[in-house]
């Protein structure tokens, strides 16, 4: 996901999106600590959890000897596999040590300055630059694997445009749109029709349109942002519903807009892939080589109708115009001058037309690696990833993903030259084209049988959308991290953790 300003915000003033937290210290210093304070929870917590996941051993290897004496002596057994344990008091005190809130600043700064897509110049100057960090931590393997997918961009001469249509059906006015605004993977072509207002486009919005007797078909229709359906779901829920395009908007009730504060603007609009499905939808369930098709099929998941994200003002501009049904009180938000209704007709009779004009392109698309070589179980792999490409300036995934991703991967680095060793090996990916799908992601996981093997997989992908700065780490199965791992009585109720045989440097 990724936050755009229109031509005519940007002339006026800053941009307010999450850019101006980490970029324009004159708004506020505040700010900038609120997201240190968050990264560094987040960072905290996540390192943790790695930690009694993946780790063992004590923090100094003189410790493993001084232990191996007590036993000698007739102290208390150790673990049937030897070594020292691991009180997690002890594992809260060094994560506080190692981790360091000004590197990951500075992280965010950097990614957030500018928009870094697949295949771009600024995204090829970031991926250097994560590859060069990954190999001063020197840890055991660092390497980059490279592939062909083909991503959906805005042609760049011919602009996606939204029109009023009178009675005639004649152009009686063209909504400005900002020509950097597009939804990857929409159909292209355009539509004619009424608007329709679904709420949140869910399976039980469209349901109750039916039941108000309310058609949809060949109708533009109006969604929001949220309601825990993606943009693909919506876009699809509206095609199967017999819809013929899409228009998605962020509500000031769901993302506070006002320009003084962190957050969008009603002038922002929230672009997001419309693919049901993740990876290349030229190679589904197949990996992506060197363009080729195999098998030559696309998926199922892509959509029919054109889609388009637009501002809360383009979105009031269209609603305030609507007469028909009244809506439900839940699904009325915070535009201004627009009372619920669904449509829909349009006043005097006037209609909407939208086009689309995107292209497929074939992008190189690079992926990179460093990893820690488990000790015990080295065939078993925990991967933390994070998102490194974005579609637009700001710290919204990509910014803080990364700098997570490398400040975890510099203080696990610290931690094995201390003496720490990992029971089971320790990934660390940078994924290309997660705005797309997590195409890079996908593929990489299509070609290689890691599956299998993988006993957990982390994603960072923090999202900053609201003036409370909320954020969250979407864990898979991260249970599954804790599975086969021992865990021992220790003195006060603490709990301990089984150690590897011995200190690996």
């Amino acid at each position: 996901m990724r936050f755009v300003t229109s031509e005519a915000e940007e002339v006026a003033g800053p941009s307010s999106d999450i850019t101006s937290l980490v970029l324009r210290h004159r708004h506020g210093y505040w700010r900038a600590g609120v997201l240190l304070c968050v990264c560094g929870v987040v960072i905290f917590t996540t390192a943790f959890l790695l930690a009694y996941a993946v780790f063992s051993g004590r923090y100094h290897c003189s410790q493993v000897g001084e232990q191996d004496e007590e036993q000698q002596g007739g102290g208390a057994k150790q673990p049937a596999e030897g070594g020292a344990g691991l009180y997690l008091g002890e594992l809260r005190v060094m994560m506080r040590r190692l981790l360091h809130d000004e590197d990951i600043y500075n992280t965010v700064s950097r990614v957030s300055r500018a928009s870094h897509p697949p295949g771009s110049s600024e995204g090829t100057s970031l991926a250097s630059e994560v590859l060069r960090r990954f190999r001063q931590l020197q840890m055991d393997h660092t390497w980059t694997e490279s592939l062909y997918a083909t991503l959906q961009f805005p042609h760049r001469s011919q602009r996606s445009s939204l029109w009023l249509l009178d009675s005639a059906g004649l152009i009686s006015e063209q909504i400005p749109l900002n020509p950097s605004d597009f939804c990857p993977y929409s159909a292209t072509g355009s539509t004619t029709g009424g608007v329709v207002y679904a709420n949140y486009g869910r399976p039980e919005d469209f349901n109750w349109l039916k039941s108000a007797g309310v058609s949809v078909v060949g109708c533009v229709v109006v969604m929001r942002v949220g309601g825990g359906v993606s943009f693909a779901e919506k876009v699809w829920l509206a095609e199967r519903s017999g819809a013929g395009g899409a228009l998605i908007y962020p509500d000031p009730a769901d993302l506070p807009q006002d320009p003084r504060r962190l957050g969008l603007n009603t002038h922002t609009a929230v672009s997001e892939h419309v693919h049901l499905g993740s990876g290349d939808p030229f190679t589904p369930g197949f990996p992506s080589f060197n363009h080729t098709q195999f098998p030559p099929i696309q998926s199922s998941g892509l959509p029919l109708i054109p889609a388009l994200p637009v501002s809360a003002t383009v979105a009031a501009k269209l609603l305030s115009q609507l007469s028909g049904p009244s809506c439900p009180t839940s699904w009325r938000g915070r535009l201004p001058y627009v009372r619920c209704v669904v449509g829909p007709e349009f006043s005097s009779g006037r209609r909407v037309k939208m086009a689309v004009h995107n292209v497929m392109t074939p992008v190189l698309l690079n992926n990179i690696f460093s990893s820690l070589e488990g000790r015990v179980e080295p065939d078993q792999y925990i991967i933390l990833g994070a998102q490194r490409d974005s579609l637009g300036p700001g710290a919204v995934k990509s910014g803080v993903g990364t700098a997570i991703l490398l400040e975890l991967a510099r203080t696990f680095s610290i931690m094995v030259k201390k003496g720490f060793s990992p029971r089971r090996s320790l990934l660390f990916v940078s994924w290309d084209a997660g705005e797309f799908g997590n195409v890079g992601a996908t593929e990489w996981l299509e070609v290689r049988p890691i599956r299998e093997q993988s006993t957990c997989v982390i994603t960072e992908e923090e999202r900053f959308e609201s003036s409370q700065c909320g954020c969250g780490s979407n864990t898979v199965t991260f249970d599954l991290c804790f599975s086969g791992l021992p865990v021992h009585a220790a003195p006060e109720g603490r709990r301990l953790l089984q150690s590897g045989p011995g200190c690996h440097g």
